[in-house]
């Protein structure tokens, strides 16, 4: 889990997180969990691969504003030869853990030279696995 204080550059001009801050952060909190799970980020780059979103649903429930500490709670559900399933949920630190947003999320590993998904190489799914 990944905690998150809103800023005053992550709200429109309505007073609330952007929806597209939403992305951004659903991103950090997949990041962070991946890298907790044991996968190197940069050594995957630099060994050509990377991940790449091939879906995103997201269902906004509440808005949170400046201050406020969100948590990104990442949940790997699905694991597949090319694809990765996930489960993000934003969720308000106070009010009973209300959830602000949620967002179902598939990637692949994708081969950064060939430009095309390829497996996931095993020892990244079974990091995730753990």
């Amino acid at each position: 889990m990944l905690e998150i204080t809103v800023r005053s550059t992550h709200v429109d001009v309505m007073g609330h997180v952007n929806n597209a801050k939403y992305v951004e952060y659903l991103e950090w909190g997949r990041c962070d969990e991946v890298e907790k799970a044991g996968v190197d980020l940069w050594q995957m780059v630099r060994e050509g691969l990377g991940f790449a979103v091939v879906n995103l649903n997201i269902h906004y429930r509440r808005e949170a504003v400046v201050g406020e500490v969100l948590v990104i709670e990442t949940i790997f559900r699905e694991l597949r030869n090319h694809k990765l399933g996930i489960v993000d949920q934003v969720i308000r630190k106070k009010n009973n853990g209300e959830i602000v947003c949620e967002a179902e999320v598939s990637f692949l590993i994708f081969d950064l030279q060939r430009r095309k998904s390829i497996p996931m190489p095993e020892n990244i799914q079974a990091l995730i696995k753990k």
